[in-house]
């Protein structure tokens, strides 16, 4: 018996210790607190910004280790440019083809601890129906009770550098090649 309160004891402490045991949660992308902007340089001149709806998304994780988490996510091809002249030849078949790629894909492929709320996020982007390996750098900004809802949640910034050329979107001089992307996301658990 004596040994028995002891592992039970020893339980508790580590329980209490570490905080409760890990859980893996689906969380759902909110599709209003989750952005992906690109720049690309514009003549030298400036670099100019585009916006991608999120459209969906689901992130497969333990909130306390992202390490193998799995992430899905789906984004409107149309980039939101602010000028609907500059919208609409985007969605020329040069530029996006959004008449046969009206979607954005990105699927994990693995996730791997940096340091501290540092990640690597590796994954296949398809953009125009080209698939291509690409490596987020992501920091998970907060995991924890939604302050109204209370429900689990998770926020995270990543950031990527494209060849747009890679992809076959348009190498017109005009625009760079280079595409510095930004990602903000909102994700959350029932």
């Amino acid at each position: 018996m004596h040994a028995f309160k002891q592992s039970l004891l020893a339980l508790i402490v580590t329980t209490a210790a570490h905080g409760a045991i890990a859980e893996t949660l689906t969380y759902q992308l909110d599709p209003v607190h989750s952005q992906v902007h690109a720049s690309v340089n514009h003549l030298g001149f400036s670099h100019s910004m585009a916006r991608f709806a999120v459209k969906e998304g689901t992130i497969l994780a333990d909130a306390d280790d992202l390490t193998g988490a799995k992430v899905s996510v789906v984004m409107a091809a149309q980039p939101i440019l602010g000028d609907s002249t500059w919208e609409e030849h985007t969605a020329a078949e040069g530029w996006f083809d959004l008449a046969n790629h009206a979607e954005i894909r990105f699927e994990s492929t693995a996730v791997r601890h940096v340091a501290g709320d540092q990640y690597e996020v590796e994954g296949d982007l398809t953009l125009k129906g080209v698939t291509k390996p690409v490596t987020l750098k992501a920091t998970l900004n907060q995991a924890g009770p939604h302050p109204f809802s209370k429900k689990p949640r998770l926020g995270l910034s990543a950031t990527a550098e494209l060849s747009r050329s890679a992809y076959g979107v348009s190498a017109t001089p005009v625009v760079g090649d280079e595409v510095q992307v930004r990602i903000e996301v909102e994700a959350g658990a029932d």
